[in-house]
């Protein structure tokens, strides 16, 4: 159970990651379709690095016991 929780949140954190990558080429317009303002992109966009990526990973390892 342990080692399936371990691959969940790293999937998550992985698709995360990609998903934060992709921000970075969006249009002001496609921007707006969305309702993202661009002080959240940043946001984003400062997570989209090794560091913001392991963050997420161990937030979704130390959550995992309160989802299942």
């Amino acid at each position: 159970m342990l080692i399936i929780s371990l691959l969940v949140g790293l999937q998550q954190s992985v698709t995360r990651f990609a998903t934060r990558r992709a921000l970075a080429k969006l249009t002001p317009q496609q921007m707006l379709d969305i309702g993202m303002t661009e002080e959240r992109r940043r946001e984003e966009l400062s997570q989209a690095n090794l560091f913001g990526w392991a963050r997420d990973l161990m937030l979704l390892m130390r959550n995992s016991g309160r989802l299942l």
